[in-house]
């Protein structure tokens, strides 16, 4: 519709006003689904995750998830991917990217775990997520942003002779394993000192060093 005049101007500018009040309320109540998705899942596990309890959890009818994925397990796979990309991407912010190498990865070994300590939820949903018949489904996305951060680690290692020239597989999965144990170990109840984690964050290194 053209605006052509006045009235017609102030009818579009209503409009613009409503259409945007209603894309924020529909971006909130996608957002109230993905983290209550995550929250049951992180709680009681994959089954439990029924449309009817994310909507509960959510606040809203059943019928409203609906209006924003496809099916529950599209929005399980959804709510996955946001959780790593919260957590990288995250954790990459505000790193110096000119930094030496070694350091670099220390201190991005640190703020992915701490970002998870400080979220249990998000690693027992990525954790049982990744264990499920829909990590199969979810086409690894969410890996590569993993991947990515990983491999930008390791080509600057690799340049300045500090990193060897391992399969990235294999240097993602030195990085990730100790922040795997020593979560686990954290959600039993061990409380790790801040001189534990800097040797944890020393063994990192030390597997990626030439």
């Amino acid at each position: 519709m053209r605006c052509v005049n006045l009235d017609m101007a102030l009818h579009c500018g209503r409009l613009g006003l409503m259409n945007a009040a209603t894309q924020t309320t529909g971006q909130a109540t996608r957002e109230r689904l993905l983290q209550a998705a995550a929250r049951i899942v992180a709680r009681d596990g994959m089954e439990a995750a029924t449309t009817a309890a994310i909507a509960a959890e959510a606040g809203v009818a059943e019928g409203t998830l609906y209006r924003h994925f496809d099916s529950k397990d599209d929005l399980l796979i959804a709510s996955y991917r946001q959780m790593k990309q919260e957590v990288f991407i995250g954790a990459g912010q505000g790193l110096d990217t000119s930094m030496a190498p070694p350091e670099r990865l220390k201190l991005t070994w640190k703020a992915i775990y701490l970002a998870y300590r400080a979220n249990k939820d998000a690693f027992a949903f990525g954790h049982r997520f990744a264990e499920s018949a829909l990590a199969e489904r979810e086409g690894g996305e969410a890996g590569r942003a993993v991947a990515r951060m990983v491999g930008d680690l390791r080509k600057a290692g690799i340049a300045s002779g500090d990193f060897k020239n391992l399969p990235p597989d294999l240097l993602g999965g030195l990085f990730m394993a100790p922040i795997s144990y020593l979560l686990k170990a954290e959600m039993k109840g061990r409380k790790w000192t801040e001189v534990e984690l800097d040797a944890a964050a020393d063994s990192v290194l030390a597997g990626w060093r030439r």
